[in-house]
């Protein structure tokens, strides 16, 4: 962690990159998009094969920019191989897999009502790893994001919220922003990379690992039923947003 945040503190100023409240927010909206998506691909693309296409195509994309900084950090990449391919499981493979796997279940409503609550579980997970216990502060903050998404999604009417059903996606996607939280916490302890690096490798790894999932799919008889709408819709959320809110995520943490 120390030679992560040595290098993040060595590092140019990046404009935008460096306003780390203002990446922050719209990394919660990107993700907020990102699980409406995911809900409205719910039918029409299994979640292993929808999971590894989006990532195997930001990977493309995101490869010729990243070419560069991975010939530099290939040293720390193969020295650090172990600790990066465990965060590209969690927070690439599994994460997205199981959130999708949950949206084919439940609403994007209770999807976002419980993503909401993705920093108590980056909390516990660093209480539980590095022995970090939330101020004051960071509470009130947690309680008045919680407040206001609460208040977003009832429109200020608590029949609204006490009319919300929960059903068998949601124990899946609670699953899914558990093993998220992990992540958070153990980015934290990433090797000091460069950031375009290290998401290169996690989406790649990401990617690797969520192929034999795909594959399972096909003889399970989970095959895509999609059409030029679902694909666009899917392609906006994971090609765009999706690269886009990591890389904030990324910026902000440094």
């Amino acid at each position: 962690m120390a030679e992560a945040d040595a290098y993040s503190r060595g590092r140019k100023h990046w404009g935008l990159l460096d306003q780390p409240y203002l990446l922050l927010s719209l990394t919660s909206l990107f993700w907020a998009i990102n699980t409406i998506v995911g809900r409205l691909s719910a039918g029409h693309i299994p979640p292993l094969t929808l999971a590894c296409l989006r990532w195997g195509g930001a990977f493309v994309i995101l490869l010729p920019f990243a070419a560069l900084p991975l010939a530099r950090d290939w040293p720390t990449i193969r020295k650090h191989i172990g600790t990066l391919a465990l965060l590209a499981f969690s927070g690439f493979s599994a994460y997205n897999a199981i959130t999708y796997y949950a949206l084919q279940y439940t609403t994007a409503i209770n999807g976002l009502l419980m993503q909401s609550s993705a920093p108590l579980f980056v909390a516990l997970w660093s209480f539980l790893l590095l022995g970090e216990r939330l101020t004051l502060r960071q509470a009130g903050g947690i309680c008045v994001s919680l407040t206001g998404v609460l208040t977003i999604i009832s429109q200020g009417s608590l029949a609204v919220l006490l009319a919300v059903g929960f059903n068998y996606g949601d124990p899946w996607f609670l699953i899914a922003l558990l093993i998220y939280g992990y992540y958070m916490a153990a980015f934290r302890n990433r090797p000091p990379m460069h950031p375009v690096s290290f998401l290169a490798v996690g989406i790649g790894l990401g990617t690797l690992f969520l192929v034999p999932g795909m594959v399972w799919e096909i003889p399970e008889g989970k095959r895509s039923r999609s059409t030029p709408a679902i694909w666009q819709a899917s392609s906006f959320s994971g090609y765009f947003h999706r690269r886009s809110a990591i890389c904030f995520s990324i910026a902000a943490s440094n």
